[in-house]
């Protein structure tokens, strides 16, 4: 979420003690001593519970904690309070997009922009509503208008980056991405000792890399690994603890560590050591896929060969095709209801005959299984084991054992395009920027096609038929 920045108070102009108090909070803010920030501008609710810039500095507080929902509660009794307050509208317009209440967002920043249409921030929260409404023409017009205000808004850098990404405008799009490391808890500078400067893209170095984001995204930045480490003198990967025996299976010239969720401090195996550099994993496109002819397209992860024996046993007393089958992506502070169907949407997929269902989800689906099934008899296989093993060596093992993937946008597409295996995928109108906006095919992975959303129609019979044909080979 990229939040209007709190500034400074101007001491000049305050007159009461309440004054004095929130300019306090808002400097503890401001420097991120949020705790502080809090306990200040809570002792001026309890005298004052009307008042409303301490109402807003609790809001924002909220707000960078992701409390989308408390924020919108305080901001809105704060407008109340304080109609005519710009900075309580634009992070009330801040909390609506956290809530995806996109259009009371977008209502707000419109009604700001009548009244003060140079307010860079406005026009930042502009530019991301319109990267979540996947519109790049405008989300880059309002991008450049704030950073013509106000040059240096890491957030705007980042939303712009997403919006030529969305395009295919890959080197455009990754200097954005660059440009909010350290400034996002997404992409936050971990150095491995205080002395290591970050990757500047020289070769021969001792490298310490970190996986970043969730685990689709490491695993789609990991393709670039196979390019960067004959490069390097060594290149040291510290990857989510899910993805540690696959990563190290899959490129064994790297020194792989599953800890990057761990403190620095607490890395018992980083004590002592000294690197030349230090980069997140995504900072690599940057350097090598300037352009869509950059992407090789082809399989980089190896699933364990003994646990592979293992799931092709237990399938092949499943008849017909042995197909995988996710249902639901995301959270919902990543627009879950946007790429995520229901088993009775899939209907149509589900009965097609001479296959046999295997569920990929991420989270127990038993419920759903149990009342797809009562409703339509239609089984559906579902092995905790590996969907939700904690060990993502299990769920890439039976994925390389199916005949084929059908899934919504969610972290098995990129294992699937990883592996190499082929993988259809139930893309939004409105996706997240990886899938672009049109065509059929992906410049990460060959083996994974794109069925996209259109008018909000799901291409549901195309898929269908599609597999009807599948299943008869």
């Amino acid at each position: 979420m990229h939040l209007p920045a709190a500034q400074p108070a101007n001491v000049v102009e305050l007159r009461t003690t309440e004054e004095m108090d929130c300019a306090i909070a808002q400097q503890f803010e401001y420097v991120g001593n949020l705790e502080q920030a809090l306990t200040v501008a809570n002792g001026v609710l309890d005298e004052n519970p009307e008042n409303a810039w301490a109402l807003l500095i609790v809001a924002r507080i909220h707000l960078k904690q992701q409390r989308n929902g408390l924020a919108y509660t305080l901001l809105k009794r704060s407008l109340e309070l304080a109609p005519n307050r710009y900075d309580i509208k634009r992070n009330l317009s801040a909390a609506c997009i956290g809530m995806q209440r996109l259009e009371e967002a977008r209502r707000i920043l419109q009604g700001i922009r009548r009244e003060k249409p140079q307010d860079d921030k406005a026009l930042a929260l502009l530019c991301l509503l319109a990267v979540y409404d996947c519109n790049p023409r405008l989300a880059i017009e309002m991008g450049e208008k704030a950073l013509a205000i106000k040059p240096e808004q890491w957030d705007v850098h980042e939303s712009l980056g997403y919006a030529h990404l969305m395009r295919g405008e890959w080197a455009q799009g990754w200097e954005g991405y660059e440009k909010f490391i350290g400034s996002s808890r997404y992409r936050p500078k971990k150095p491995p000792h205080d002395d290591c400067p970050y990757w500047d893209g020289s070769d021969g170095l001792d490298l310490y890399v970190r996986g970043e984001q969730g685990i689709g995204d490491e695993i789609s930045f990991a393709s670039i690994l196979p390019e960067i480490i004959p490069r390097m003198k060594s290149v040291t990967l510290d990857c989510d603890e899910k993805l540690g025996g696959l990563m190290k299976r899959s490129f064994p010239d790297a020194e792989v560590h599953s800890t990057r969720k761990t403190k620095q401090a607490e890395k018992d195996w980083l004590a002592g050591r000294k690197f030349d550099a230090h980069c997140l994993i995504g900072s690599f496109a940057f350097d090598r896929r300037k352009a869509t002819a950059d992407f090789p397209g082809t399989p980089y992860l190896i699933a364990d060969p003994e646990r592979r024996i293992q799931w092709r046993a237990l399938l092949d007393t499943l008849a017909g095709k042995k197909v995988g089958i996710a249902w639901t992506g995301g959270y919902k502070n990543t627009f879950r209801a946007r790429r995520s169907l229901t088993l009775d949407a899939l209907l149509p997929i589900l009965r097609v005959p001479n296959v046999s269902w295997v569920s990929l989800q991420y989270q127990d689906p038993s419920d759903d299984i149990r009342e797809f099934k009562g409703t339509h008899g239609i089984a559906i296989s579902h092995w905790a084991r590996a969907a939700e093993s904690a060990d993502y060596d299990d769920m890439a093992a039976l994925v390389a054992e199916l005949d084929l993937v059908i899934s919504v946008c969610t972290a098995t597409v990129h294992l699937c395009g990883a592996l190499g295996k082929e993988c259809w995928v139930l893309v939004p109108s409105r996706p997240r920027w990886f899938y672009g906006l049109e065509g059929r095919g992906s410049p990460w992975y060959g083996s994974v096609e794109l069925f996209r959303q259109l008018d909000e129609k799901w291409p549901i019979d195309e898929v269908a038929a599609r597999l009807e044909e599948f299943a008869c080979v």
